[in-house]
């Protein structure tokens, strides 16, 4: 298995969807990010399984939240680069943060 790496952009995706989650239900952030690092786990396993996309990107689409995992392999590494919610505008998927 390659090393997984979760940059601090995806951190900060994260933490803003399980706060987000948390305000709506008690508890409902905590299994939003147990279930967001199962997925990490399974790219992990199974790098490759997920399709290609923009400049050499994976996504995995996460099934019980509306939210996509934006990866990238880099020889023995993997680096999570975004947990991206679906309702935002596309386009924002990857431009740099401010």
């Amino acid at each position: 298995m390659a090393q997984l790496i979760i940059t601090n952009r995806a951190i900060s995706d994260i933490e803003k969807a399980k706060k987000w989650y948390s305000e709506q239900q008690p508890n409902l952030g905590i299994k939003f990010a147990d279930y967001i690092f199962k997925c990490f786990d399974e790219i992990n396993k199974r790098p490759f399984s997920h399709p290609s996309k923009y400049a050499q990107t994976r996504e995995l689409f996460v099934k019980k939240y509306p939210y996509l995992i934006i990866y990238t392999i880099e020889e023995n590494f993997i680096f999570i680069l975004r947990v991206f919610p679906c309702k935002t505008n596309p386009k924002s998927k990857y431009t740099k943060s401010k």
